[in-house]
C-alpha cells in the first residue's frame, strides 16, 4: 500500500472544557446532561445537525429494555435522565404515557426527540457543536487531554479534563490507544446491520404522533461497521433491499395505497469495537443475576439472537458497573453506549 506523509501543521485550540462528550446519540446525550448538571463545563460534539443518533437519524423509534418483560413483569429498570426524556416526549406528543402492548419498550416520534434533546441540553447548560467530526485524540503519557475535530471551520483542537466516547464504534477511544476487541466479519458472528424506513398512508396503521405510518427494516450481515468500504456497500445493499421490500409490503392488506416516505440517514450498526475495561461484563453476570456495588444502570432488554433465540431474563435485568465504562491504559477517558467493556456471545 502506498503512503504519503502529511506536513506538520499547527492546530488552533478553540476551547478548553471540563468535559468533552464525543457523539450525540442517546448515550452521549445523557452523559452530557449528567455532566453539565454537576457544574462541569461540558461540550457535546455531534456529526449530524441534530442529536439522537440511531434514535433519530437511524429511525430506531423505541427505547428498548425500558421495563422488564418477565417476572417481575413490567418492572421499570430504566429511570433517571432517561425517564426525564420520556416525560418531555410525552409532554410534546412524542410518546405515550401508557405502557401499551410492548411493556419492555417506549415508542417515540424521532422528530420530537430532536427537539427534546436540544431543549434538555440547553436547560442543563451543555454547549453543542454540530456538523463536526472528532477525528483524533490528544494523548500525553497515556492520559487523554482533548480531541481533534474537523468541520466547516477546518481542523481544530478542544482540550478537556475528561473525555467521554459515545460514538458507538468507540472511534475516539480507539484513536487514543485504548485496548479493544472486535469480532472478525468473515466466518464469525458479528451482529448485522439494519436500514430502517417509514411507510405512510398505511390503513389501520400508525406510530406515535404519525397516523398511517409504520416503521420497517431490512438487514444484512458480513459487513464491518468500522470499515469505510464495507459501510458503503452495506448502505447500497440495504437501499436496494428496501425497494424490494416496499414492493412486497404493497401487496399486503392495508398497504395497497401506502408509499415510502423516508429511509434512515444511515444504516444502523449493532456491533464493532468492544473495549477492555477495568471490568468486563460477562455472559454469566447477565444470565445469573450477578450484582455489583458500583452499578450505574440495569439492562433488562431481551438479548436478540442468543444462541439463535431471543433471550428474556428471569430477573429484573443485569447490572452495568461503573468499571465497565473505564477503559484500561488511557486515563481520564470514559465510555458510554454499546462500546463499553462486555463479552460478546453467540
Amino acid at each position: 500500500m502506498k503512503k504519503i506523509t502529511e506536513p506538520t501543521r499547527e492546530i488552533p485550540v478553540i476551547l478548553e472544557k471540563d468535559v468533552i462528550v464525543s457523539g450525540g446519540g442517546p448515550g452521549g446525550l445523557v452523559a452530557a446532561i449528567a455532566a453539565a448538571r454537576t457544574g462541569a463545563d461540558t461540550i457535546l460534539i455531534e456529526q449530524q445537525g441534530f442529536l439522537g443518533g440511531t434514535a433519530t437519524a437511524g429511525l430506531m423509534n423505541s427505547f428498548n429494555g425500558y421495563h422488564n418483560q418477565n417476572p417481575p413483569n413490567e418492572l421499570q429498570t430504566v429511570k433517571g435522565i432517561a425517564q426525564e426524556i420520556v416525560d418531555e416526549l410525552i409532554q410534546y406528543g412524542g410518546a405515550k404515557g401508557d405502557i401499551g402492548t410492548s411493556p419492555y419498550k417506549v415508542a417515540f416520534d424521532p422528530e420530537i426527540l430532536k427537539y427534546v434533546a436540544f431543549k434538555m441540553c440547553k436547560e442543563a447548560g451543555v454547549q453543542l457543536l454540530l456538523h463536526t467530526y472528532v477525528v483524533d485524540a490528544i494523548v500525553e503519557d497515556d492520559t487523554i487531554k482533548g480531541v481533534i475535530i474537523e468541520n466547516k471551520s477546518g481542523r481544530q483542537a478542544i482540550l478537556a479534563r475528561i473525555v467521554v466516547d459515545a460514538t458507538g464504534d468507540g472511534d475516539t477511544a480507539a484513536a487514543a490507544g485504548a485496548p479493544f476487541e472486535k469480532v472478525n466479519k468473515v466466518g464469525e458472528n458479528m451482529m448485522g446491520m439494519s436500514l430502517l424506513f417509514r411507510m405512510a398512508n398505511v390503513k389501520g396503521g400508525g406510530s406515535v404522533g404519525q397516523p398511517g405510518v409504520r416503521y420497517h427494516r431490512v438487514s444484512v450481515r458480513g459487513y464491518d461497521g468500522v470499515d469505510g468500504m464495507d459501510v458503503t456497500e452495506a448502505e447500497i445493499k440495504t437501499h436496494e433491499m428496501m425497494i424490494e421490500e416496499v414492493k412486497k409490503l404493497k401487496e399486503q392488506p392495508g398497504y395497497e395505497d401506502a408509499f415510502l416516505v423516508q429511509s434512515a440517514e444511515y444504516v444502523g450498526v449493532r456491533e464493532t469495537r468492544r473495549f477492555i475495561g477495568e471490568y468486563m461484563v460477562t455472559e454469566e453476570d447477565a444470565v445469573k443475576d450477578n450484582r455489583f456495588e458500583d452499578v450505574i444502570a440495569i439492562s433488562s432488554n431481551p438479548v436478540p439472537g442468543y444462541y439463535g433465540k431471543r433471550f428474556f431474563f428471569d430477573h429484573e435485568g443485569f447490572d452495568i458497573p461503573y468499571r465497565s465504562l473505564v477503559p484500561k491504559k488511557i486515563e481520564n477517558l470514559l465510555l458510554a453506549g454499546r462500546c463499553i467493556s462486555c463479552e460478546q456471545v453467540p
